[in-house]
């Protein structure tokens, strides 16, 4: 694949790699502090210095002020306050990046420093301090809802959990760090960006700008990460404007240092879960309450804590719950959604909890799972119900059989040496796929065969590294009997690409696989029936494979498709078609449900881990993992097995390792010499298992697979 050439050889073009015409280094100038008033603020001395171009502050903004993804409440520039120290004050246009930084340290700031609110649970309890001025309370969502009788579940167990589960805050940390080129030519706004949802990109500048959108061009180049954190704005609208005000094109690349205390992050979430089973290991009730912390702004954190209460009550069969979950802000670092968005922070709790029930009835954790696993017709705290069969259970057994689990007693070195020991640990979990009920969440695509036979794609989705551009090749080369190198999957660019939603949320295969078959279905179709009257035969028992069409049980009367693509060609026969597909969704009235946006499909997945503890020092040493995912249908078994791998080191990197320290709203680890994640010494031996339980509605039964590694 051409594509993979490229990244094997570093002729791959990033946003970074970028230059156009008179373009100029932009650089932005931060608060000194995480909440504070904005008493002077002057850029005159830093516009006189030579090789400066242009700096843009409030003052250049058109009508908006504020942008957001669900809330338009985040600052584009500080106006009269700064509310986290990832706020941008100014941002500079200059020749070279050092005139940038000369020009920054020129700028007149004075701060009058302001209470900051940190804690989120504090933030929930109390108003005294808020986070924004504009906020009457430091709650931006909160929700409350109720399955079953949750007191009668607590009043009929013989054993009860209750614990607090504290997660920290992480970084995407994305290879590529977020990046804009832009420019303006008076009547079009070009951008090149660094993102996961080019039209979403495209329709949130615009509105910022105030232009139609058919002004703003978005074009994605090879895009170096992203996990979730990409799909949010990042630099987009500052660098626009400031573009609009040179008259010249502006580059913005941040730094590792600036990304990692500006943009969104996995925030840190707490969970109160109290958890009721029988005797026998049947689970009873459970009741959670979620705190987020979102920073002061919105951002899609909402929805993420949203994820969470539909999540928290893991993948298990729970017929009574009580679920309070709060999205708060502070002035730490600003939430956002992250790889799991929601999961792996709830599940952490869930896991624990059933470990320890189980422990304390003394029944077999994976035992216990299986007894209360979910499977067709189980129905949620959400109020969705499983429709059709599922794997949750394979995975378990699946898992189970290749780590040796029923003979772990006989096998593990139980005490290799003094105070060392060597176990095993499982998780089990689940995970939502797409946007959620009610919300969009659709693609288009265009495919057009040409006259040698070859295809070319249109789509608008991201491949950001997940390998979306191979599996939508496999998908057409399947559908149109063409090999996966004879298609190309066309650039990414919002004027010539129909638009395919976010590459998020784990359905990127499921929605753009239906809209190409559709697609592809139609262009078949047409083929076949002008075929047909060639070979003399009735389209229904001709065969398209291998670049040929041939009567069915008669291979040697068969057509070349390099030829008959020509020849349709030729007679008018339309070889070009778009496809357009969404997410299903039951259709059921929204009073079924207890919650906003549920989840239809799911994914589920069971990992276990071998682990040596030193007792004496505390050192963890993860020796190997199984893991074991219900994909539905592997449409690129490499891309899974790979999806599933890289999904492994991110969790450990979460469980083990990473997270950003705050203090009072400020960064104590700046940089990845103090922010630790995985090596590859740290990375054990990991075993993919892949179980293909089909999902009815996704194309050839392939659902997601991009979320749910990192979690167990």
């Amino acid at each position: 694949m051409e594509g993979l050439k490229q990244k094997a050889t570093g002729r791959c073009e990033y946003t970074s790699d970028i230059v156009l015409p008179g373009m100029l280094v932009a650089k932005a100038l931060y608060p000194q502090h995480p909440r504070a008033k904005i008493k002077k603020l002057d850029v005159s001395a830093a516009e006189t210095i030579p090789g400066v171009i242009a700096i843009v502050t409030h003052h250049d903004l058109p009508d908006k002020t504020h942008y957001g993804i669900l809330v338009q409440d985040q600052q584009i520039f500080a106006i009269d306050e700064v509310c986290y120290i990832g706020d941008i004050v100014a941002l500079v246009a200059a020749e070279t990046e050092d005139i940038a930084n000369q020009a920054l340290k020129s700028i007149e700031v004075e701060y009058d420093p302001l209470p900051g609110i940190f804690d989120p649970v504090q933030a929930v309890e109390s108003n005294k301090i808020l986070a924004r001025k504009d906020l009457e309370s430091n709650l931006l969502s909160q929700s409350s809802f109720s399955f079953g009788d949750v007191d009668q579940g607590f009043s009929k167990a013989d054993v009860t959990v209750k614990r607090k589960y504290q997660t920290q805050c992480m970084d995407h940390l994305f290879l590529e760090t977020e990046g804009v080129v832009a420019s303006w030519d008076g009547s079009t706004l070009v951008m090149y960006i660094s993102g996961q949802d080019p039209h979403g990109d495209r329709n949130q500048v615009a509105a910022a700008l105030g232009l139609p959108i058919n002004q703003v061009r978005v074009i994605y180049p090879y895009v170096g990460g992203g996990f979730g954190g990409k799909e949010e704005m990042h630099v987009q609208i500052q660098t626009a404007v400031l573009a609009m005000k040179a008259k010249r094109p502006v580059k913005f690349i941040r730094t590792r240092q600036e990304s990692l205390f500006t943009h969104i992050k996995r925030a840190g979430i707490s969970v109160e879960l109290e958890t009721a089973a029988k005797a026998d290991g049947t689970l009873l009730a459970i009741r959670a309450k979620i705190i987020g912390d979102s920073g002061p702004y919105s951002n899609i954190f909402p929805a993420v804590i949203n994820c969470a209460a539909e999540l928290v009550s893991g993948p298990y069969k729970i017929p009574n719950a009580q679920i309070d979950s709060y999205a708060v802000a502070t002035n730490n670092l600003i939430g956002g959604g992250m790889r799991g968005f929601g999961g792996p922070e709830v599940a952490f709790a869930y896991e624990q909890n059933i470990d320890l029930l189980a422990e304390e009835l003394g029944i077999d954790p994976l035992a216990f799972r299986l007894k209360n696993g979910m499977e067709k017709g189980t129905v949620m705290p959400s109020g969705t119900s499983i429709p059709s069969k599922i794997g949750f259970k394979e995975t378990i057994h699946r898992a189970a059989e290749a780590s040796g689990w029923d003979n772990r007693q006989n096998w593990l070195e139980r005490e290799p040496e003094p105070g060392v020991f060597r176990g095993l640990g499982a998780a089990t979990i689940w995970h939502g796929m797409g946007m959620g009920r009610g919300i969009s969440d659709h693609s288009a695509a265009v495919v057009e065969m040409t006259p040698d036979g070859s295809i070319l794609l249109s789509i608008g989705v991201t491949d950001m590294g997940q390998g979306a551009f191979t599996a939508q090749k496999i998908i057409v080369a399947n559908e149109l009997g063409v090999d996966p190198e004879d298609v190309i999957v066309n650039s990414i660019d919002t004027h010539l690409v129909p638009a395919a939603g976010p590459t998020s949320a784990s359905s990127g295969t499921y929605r753009t696989g239906k809209a190409i078959i559709q697609a592809a279905g139609e262009i078949k179709q047409n083929l076949l029936a002008f075929a047909a009257n060639v070979l003399e035969a009735p389209p229904e028992e001709l065969i398209l494979a291998d670049k040929k069409v041939w009567v069915e049980g008669n291979s040697e009367r068969f057509l070349e498709l390099s030829k008959l693509a020509k020849q349709a060609w030729w007679m008018n026969i339309p070889l070009r078609a778009e496809g357009f597909s969404q997410l299903w969704h039951p259709d059921v009235d929204e009073d079924e449900f207890n919650i906003p946006h549920p989840h239809s499909i799911f994914a589920y997945a069971a990992h276990i881990a071998q682990v040596l503890v030193d007792t004496k020092t505390g050192k963890l040493t993860v020796e190997k993992i199984w893991a074991a995912h219900d994909v539905g249908k592997a449409i690129n078994r490499q891309a899974v097995e790979g999806q599933i791998e890289g999904g492994v080191v991110q969790g450990l990197g979460y469980a083990l390792l990473e997270e950003l320290h705050q203090h009072q709203g400020k960064l104590l680890n700046k940089s990845l010499s103090t922010y630790l994640t995985p090596l590859a010494q740290d990375v054990p031996e990991i075993e993919p298992i892949i179980i293909e339980v089909p999902e009815p509605t996704g194309p050839y039964g392939a659902k997601g697979i991009g979320e749910p590694p990192l979690t167990p």
